[in-house]
């Protein structure tokens, strides 16, 4: 379509710039960034942490470079809604770092400051429009709905004919689409209970297991003497219903 193709560039233009920018010349910005750095550090788990740089100058040029490609992919129109979330990202920083304008105590650099925020604030909300943009296709909920409505319709032309407008249909295909509504809904809330119950169920498992194990030792021997007895007994009708096929099969084919 002809607006994204005009609009992606547009948006993109300025992380390119600004991005090649900082890859270039990292120090100017690394003060301001270097208490945003520490703080993200601080707040990530330890494998993550680590790959954030620990040195500012070095953070600067990585979140330079992440402007640069998410730009350079946006807008060439290449995964442009991961690209989209990449520079929505990038930005957090960017804007915590360089426009705090509730730090500033002059009047008129804090409203150049907070003009500076609103820009990007903006821009992110723009991103985030582009990132869920699927350029006409149907989303994952709208696909969800319909393979349910598919699938009640499957239902449907495998009754019997002359039934398609009964109240077995429709009910059918409400509860398809019910059943996928719900998935969506509960699917966390599901979760949720087992992560709960899992120490409850082990705990049961191994309170049990031992009885359970024990039960089917005693009871192996069992097993074992009946298959004995009565293993031949099967094998022998197995063997006459196997002769009376083949002779049927015989006399069908002479």
């Amino acid at each position: 379509m002809l607006v994204r193709r005009l609009a992606r560039p547009m948006l993109s233009s300025i992380f390119v710039y600004a991005g090649f920018n900082s890859v270039r010349s990292p120090d100017h910005a690394a003060p301001a960034a270097a208490p945003v750095v520490d703080k993200i550090r601080s707040l990530l788990p330890g494998p993550v942490a680590a790959l954030v740089p620990a040195d500012p100058a070095d953070a600067v040029r990585l979140n330079g470079g992440v402007q640069v490609v998410g730009g350079l992919l946006l807008a060439t129109g290449r995964v442009p809604r991961i690209a989209s979330l990449a520079l929505a990202g990038s930005l957090v920083p960017t804007t915590l770092a360089g426009h705090a304008f509730w730090q500033e105590n002059d009047p008129a650099r804090r409203k150049q400051q907070q003009l500076q925020f609103l820009k990007n604030l903006s821009l992110m909300g723009g991103l985030l429009i582009a990132a869920a943009d699927t350029e006409g296709k149907p989303s994952l909920a709208w696909r969800g709905r319909a393979a349910a409505h598919q699938a009640g319709e499957a239902v449907a032309s495998a009754l019997p004919s002359g039934s398609d407008g009964s109240e077995t249909v429709s009910s059918l295909k409400a509860t398809f689409e019910h059943v996928s509504d719900a998935a969506k809904r509960h699917g966390a809330h599901v979760a949720d209970v087992v992560k709960e119950q899992a120490p409850v169920v082990a705990e049961a498992a191994k309170e049990h297991g031992e009885a359970v194990a024990e039960a089917t030792r005693e009871q192996a021997p069992v097993v074992a003497e009946a298959v004995r007895e009565h293993g031949q007994r099967l094998g022998r009708r197995a063997a006459k219903r196997a002769s009376k096929a083949a002779d049927k099969a015989r006399a069908r084919l002479a």
